[in-house]
């Protein structure tokens, strides 16, 4: 497999341990979609609507931030992204 190159501070992991729920970058680049890392970013696709960008706090803490429901526990949230998309563009 690949490498991947912590955006702070150079460190080269291999690219299978990149969203593994183990933080091995200091700045948490290595787990955009899960809350492994305490000062990292949660990455929401939000499918249907836009993505999103997350403090790993936001993560299973029993309030739904993504529209695709994917910051919490699978089964707490609903997908709401197409109804978020659709109230979008009827208030533009």
């Amino acid at each position: 497999g690949g490498k991947f190159t912590c955006i702070s501070g150079g460190k080269t992991i291999p690219f299978k341990q990149v969203n593994d729920d183990y933080c091995d970058c200091a700045d948490g680049s290595d787990e955009p979609g899960t809350a492994a890392c305490h000062n990292g970013r949660f990455y929401c696709r939000n499918l249907g609507h836009e993505p999103k960008l997350l403090a790993a706090a936001f993560v299973d803490d029993g309030v739904c931030d993504c529209c695709d429901g994917s910051d919490e526990v699978k089964g707490k949230c609903s997908n709401t992204c197409l109804q978020a998309s659709a109230a979008h563009r009827e208030s533009l």
